[in-house]
């Protein structure tokens, strides 16, 4: 790769391959957007990707949950431009049906069990000791 990304390597390979494939769909969303759906509503998707795209990057268990709802929100839009499209605009055909292929993907390998374990994971790891003692502390004297 050309920027290294040392948390790319210590992901399993589903979840590798999400983080990838959410990026890209991203980008190809954004394009999208910009040159065919709404260039007012670009600036606003490009935040909220930019926002999903880091902290799945980072293994935040929320960002998880929040990129599957947008790939089945992006995957139902990008379905519908591409039947729109369908022998008017190719490029914004072709564009609108690479949205669907990468957001389906990346949600299939977000939701293996292989990814989830690893969010669950990263979720336990990420509490600090005190909050772990003190929760069964308290769990414990009930």
């Amino acid at each position: 790769m050309l920027i290294p990304l040392p948390e790319l390597d210590l992901m399993p390979r589903p979840v590798r391959r999400a983080v990838i494939l959410t990026f890209l769909g991203w980008v190809c969303f954004l394009v999208a957007t910009y040159a065919f759906y709404d260039p007012n509503s670009f600036f606003k998707f490009a935040i909220a990707g930019g926002i999903i795209c880091y902290y799945l990057y980072k293994s935040k268990r929320w960002a998880r949950v929040i990129a599957m709802l947008a790939s089945v929100f992006i995957v139902f839009y990008g379905g519908f431009f591409t039947v729109l499209f369908a022998g008017r605009d190719m490029v914004a055909m072709a564009l609108s049906a690479a949205n669907v292929a990468l957001f389906a993907a990346a949600f299939v390998y977000l939701l293996l069990p292989e990814a989830n374990r690893y969010f669950k994971q990263m979720a336990t790891t990420a509490e600090s000791p005190d909050d772990r003692s003190s929760r069964s502390d308290t769990q414990g004297d009930g």
